[in-house]
């Protein structure tokens, strides 16, 4: 399990800038998600297979791990299930869960106009608009909320 988070700490700190080691399991380094020039974004592997991360500008996790190319499952894991232990319920900041349902109705906004102005909705579009309920439904379910 241990190794599995260092390859996930290692796959984002290589696409980070400027990072540098503040203490055992923690960095810095510049946000992907803004144009950051100097270090904003607090990374720390939890150990237990988590990897939390903090824009201090403000960016949204969501965003943050958009611009890298990586998901939620990269920084939350699923821990295995034995008989002794109980399943791990991700939460994430109520703001961050904000962001994410912000985003997602925007995307749905967005192809509505598109099938309101053409009248035409493909099945790309449906696609994409049942993910953004899939996303908004776990953001809200993880906000713990």
């Amino acid at each position: 399990m241990e190794e599995e988070n260092a390859m996930s700490v290692d796959k984002l700190l290589n696409n980070l800038q400027k990072v540098k080691r503040t203490g055992e399991g923690k960095w810095i380094a510049c946000c992907p998600a803004h144009q950051d020039r100097t270090a904003s974004l607090a990374v720390t592997d939890n150990g237990d297979g988590r990897i939390l991360i903090n824009c201090f500008a403000g960016c949204d996790t969501y965003s943050i791990l958009r611009s890298v190319g990586l998901e939620w499952a990269d920084v939350m894991p699923e821990k295995s299930i034995t008989n002794n232990e109980k399943p791990v319920k991700q939460i994430i900041y109520a703001s961050d869960a904000l962001r994410i349902i912000r985003f997602e109705s925007q995307v749905m906004l967005a192809i509505a106009y598109d099938i309101t102005k053409t009248g035409i909705a493909d099945l790309e579009m449906i696609k994409r608009m049942e993910r953004s309920m899939q996303t908004i439904n776990k953001a809200y379910e993880a906000a713990n909320v």
